[in-house]
């Protein structure tokens, strides 16, 4: 598997691939190219780096190419290439994730900079998903007693309401409270907040871009 970013081209025009791959390549950037969007969905499996392709292809198009890595979970960057731009086409482009959208025919110097955005983006994106996957096992390694206590904290309740709440003492809710802090690595209530809201929030939101019409 390629672990090293690269500039995945898919158009099923053969220069236009070859003219990009170089584009990418005198960057020094790894870059591989594909006919269809078939094709590269039968060999992508969440490398990093960003997509390169076309709109209008034999096939499946750059828009559905889009949508079907959003249905897979990906989030790798795309920018989409077109020499029939609608203003509804780039709303939908962008909407959906795409770092721009780029009328044929383009600068090479606008193309060039678009790689550079998608390719941080996509960075920045690995490590947010990271560090969201480390607190995302934190937090299930609470038990379901710690759990209560952390839903309760979340939403303000002190620890004397906690405890008449749960039914339980009130040096029960601090030895809970206590190793809710210390699984979840945090010191403060606001530490606790930002840190759990911070991977809901980032969920909500993916859930949210994938309703939008």
């Amino acid at each position: 598997m390629i672990s090293e970013p690269t500039v995945y081209v898919v158009d099923d025009d053969p220069q236009a691939r070859d003219s990009v791959c170089a584009l990418a390549r005198s960057m020094g950037v790894a870059a591989k190219n594909f006919a269809s969007a078939e094709s590269f969905l039968d060999h992508y499996q969440n490398q990093p780096g960003c997509l390169v392709t076309d709109y209008r292809m034999t096939g499946i198009n750059g828009l559905e190419l889009q949508d079907s890595l959003l249905e897979q979970g990906s989030e790798l960057p795309l920018i989409i290439v077109t020499a029939y731009a609608r203003t509804s086409m780039t709303v939908q482009a962008i909407k959906s994730g795409a770092i721009t959208l780029l009328d044929k025919p383009y600068d090479d110097d606008n193309l060039w900079q678009a790689i550079r955005t998608a390719l941080a983006e996509d960075d920045r994106r690995r490590q947010q998903n990271k560090a969201g996957a480390k607190v995302r096992q934190r937090i299930e390694s609470l038990n379901d007693k710690e759990r209560e206590v952390l839903e309760l904290v979340l939403v303000g309740r002190s620890n004397k309401a906690m405890a008449a709440k749960l039914d339980v003492s009130l040096r029960t809710i601090e030895n809970r409270r206590r190793k809710v802090f210390s699984k979840l690595s945090v010191e403060t209530v606001a530490e606790l907040v930002a840190l759990v809201l911070k991977v809901r929030d980032k969920r909500a939101s993916e859930s949210l871009s994938r309703s939008l019409p």
